[in-house]
């Protein structure tokens, strides 16, 4: 019985130390702005966005919880909703991840170069919800930012 007690602290301080690490990998998402050349309008959330220069970052005081896209002209800006993804690659330079149904695209995920923790918005447009559930097929595609 008392080799069972003296187990018990390092069992304890490595548990706390993984806890620790995953609270802190769950928080490891985007932290420099984004600044990207979007060629077409696109959505997020319930909003649209007309092409152009946009700088996406993460809100201060959000938890890493909340991004802003901004208008490079800052006419428009949208906030929105995201959590910690994991690319399957580590990407070069900073992309963008958009869902594709027929001319509607939707941003779905953002990724800062050299890195394989991104974004990925959770709020899904009524408008998206409304072609999922028409059973149409969305492609996803990767536009990569330099």
């Amino acid at each position: 019985m008392k080799s069972h007690l003296r187990m018990l602290p390092p069992v304890l301080l490595i548990s706390l130390l993984f806890v620790t690490a995953g609270a802190a990998l769950l928080n490891a998402q985007i932290a420099d702005p984004i600044r990207a050349h979007v060629d077409h309008s696109f959505i997020i959330g319930n909003t649209t966005l007309p092409p152009g220069e946009y700088t996406f970052r993460m809100m201060q005081d959000s938890d890493l919880a909340v991004m802003t896209a901004t208008s490079e002209n800052d006419k428009t800006s949208v906030d929105f909703i995201v959590r910690e993804t994991t690319a399957d690659h580590t990407p070069s330079h900073s992309e963008l991840v958009f869902r594709k149904y027929g001319n509607t695209e939707f941003l779905s995920k953002l990724f800062e170069g050299g890195s394989k923790s991104g974004a990925e918005v959770t709020e899904t447009s009524r408008q998206e919800a409304r072609l999922a559930k028409q059973m149409q097929h969305a492609t996803e595609h990767t536009e990569e930012q330099k």
